[in-house]
């Protein structure tokens, strides 16, 4: 057991809720993250996605320009970062769109494949 195991409640909550500010400042300082907003949740959108295609739409979110909500991670990296087939991701994909949370589209003809993430609330 540790100190913290030991203390009380209201110190541990305190130790808790110092220890998430300062989480929280240094990883906005440091740069890299993707704001989740409460519409996510209010407008159903979270109720309705599989937890699979919520992994991804992190995963995607996590790769995007905080500026531009664009992305060109592959659809063969997604796989082999979730260990899955090209098709299952496919799926996931689809449903984010279906669900109007991405676009996906070539610019050129036979070119990369661009995933843009889009507003779920206005």
């Amino acid at each position: 057991m540790n100190s913290f195991d030991n203390l009380p409640n209201h110190q541990k909550s305190e130790f808790l809720e110092e220890e998430y500010s300062e989480w929280k400042t240094t990883s906005l300082e440091k740069g890299g993250y993707f704001p989740v907003f409460v519409a996510f949740k209010e407008n159903f959108v979270l109720q309705k996605l599989s937890g699979n295609a919520i992994k991804l739409y992190l995963y995607l979110g996590l790769h995007t320009g905080n500026e531009t909500g664009k992305t060109w991670v592959s659809i063969e990296n997604m796989a082999a970062y979730f260990k899955k087939s090209p098709r299952t991701i496919s799926n996931w994909l689809h449903e984010l769109e279906e669900a109007k949370l991405i676009k996906r589209m070539q610019m050129k003809k036979n070119g990369v494949s661009y995933t843009f993430l889009r507003p779920y609330s206005k």
